[in-house]
């Protein structure tokens, strides 16, 4: 059965599932759309055209929906697409797309901790942490299971690769490359992710490839056209084909040692 506290404030317009608990003081707009069993702790404020599904718990002060800090919005119509089974902590905030019909997407299973900040745009893939007061600008794309430590800035349009993580306080303004873990201002990266490869139950081939990968590319002395034209040629893994894919696509740069 939803619960709904008396002092939360929620538009006619607004959609609730089944068994969605809404706390004091909350304040959801009109175009808003919350899935079953969705717990919103006291004074969540969520506003725009913001779908949020199921088996989430929203933790107090959190703000989604709002415009994106960003001069170029004119109040045209955007969105924010929020999965299912995610956690948001204490005064998180989740801007909406700039650019009509655009859209800031959070996938299933993330972990925001308190004062992380998801800026307008921004693509979060599925299980991916954010540690307090990490923050990432308009643009940015973060794939799977990466984990972006405290007080991050993340540049407008960078990307962060699947499992990689970043260490505390180090300002990003390049692409990450997935399964690699770094740290510093300015940032260095010192290695695979091997902790990360463990938890996700990567196999025992493809991590045996990944090692290989990272000699090749980020040890051999080779250029990065050159790196990845012998990586192609001699390693023959998925894990290691979504690390060339992603260096392959990079707009800002890849990040080395």
């Amino acid at each position: 059965m939803t619960n709904i506290h008396p002092t939360a404030i929620i538009n006619k317009g607004a959609e609730l599932g089944k068994d969605v608990l809404v706390g004091p003081y909350c304040v959801i707009g009109e175009n808003v759309k919350i899935g079953d069993k969705t717990k919103l702790h006291a004074g969540v404020v969520i506003n725009g055209h913001t779908t949020i599904g199921k088996n989430n718990e929203i933790y107090s002060y959190a703000v989604i929906g709002n415009p994106g800090q960003d001069r170029n919005y004119k109040n045209e119509k955007s969105f924010v697409e929020i999965g299912d089974n995610n956690i948001l902590r204490e005064s998180v905030t989740v801007n909406k797309g700039t650019g009509e019909g655009s859209k800031t997407i959070v996938g299933d299973g993330c972990f925001f901790f308190a004062v992380s900040h998801v800026g307008h745009n921004v693509k979060v893939g599925n299980g991916v942490t954010l540690v307090n007061g990490a923050g990432l600008a308009g643009f940015v794309e973060v794939e799977e299971k990466a984990f972006v430590s405290a007080y991050c800035p993340v540049h407008q349009f960078c990307k962060i690769g699947k499992m990689a993580i970043i260490g505390l306080c180090s300002p990003i303004e390049k692409d990450v490359p997935p399964f690699t873990m770094g740290a510093g201002n300015p940032f260095k990266i010192y290695g695979l992710n091997k902790v990360g490869l463990e938890r996700n139950n990567v196999p025992a081939d493809s991590k045996a490839a990944l090692k290989n990968m990272y000699r090749i590319f980020f040890r051999s002395g080779l250029n990065t056209t050159q790196a990845l034209t012998r990586i192609k040629e001699e390693l023959n893994d998925p894990y290691v084909m979504h690390f060339v894919k992603f260096v392959e696509g990079s707009k800002r740069g890849i990040y080395k040692c």
